[in-house]
């Protein structure tokens, strides 16, 4: 065997540690981020919208409030223990002001909006 066959070893086993590293801290590192992201915010619905992709067995819904503070989705969130975006979404109503909790941060280029863990009334 070549000497340098030794020298490729290790910096495979390296490399292959640091990766595993990285994408543990990466799993880790974004729910603890998301959660403590939450924040209270105070707005009046203009308007919601329920947009939808996909067809037949395969379709799925987005949940969209449009407000005087921006763009909030509503969908369901396992780090919040939130399994019921539907029924939050439709207990929102155009012109009325609301006190919510939200997580999560607006990225346009992703298509993310901060989303809404629940209603404060």
């Amino acid at each position: 065997m070549c000497k340098g066959w030794g020298f490729l070893k290790l910096w495979i086993m390296k490399t292959t540690i640091i990766t595993i590293i990285v994408i543990l801290g990466l799993i880790l590192f974004y729910p603890i981020m998301y959660y403590s992201s939450s924040s209270t915010v105070e707005f009046t619905v203009e308007s919601k919208e329920r947009i939808t992709t996909g067809s037949g067995e395969s379709i799925s819904s987005k949940y969209m409030v449009y407000t005087d503070k921006g763009v909030f989705q509503c969908s369901d969130s396992w780090l919040f223990f939130k399994f019921n975006s539907s029924d939050v979404y439709a207990k929102f109503e155009e012109g009325k002001t609301y006190k919510v909790k939200v997580a999560g941060w607006r990225a346009p280029f992703l298509s993310w909006y901060k989303n809404i863990i629940s209603i404060k009334e």
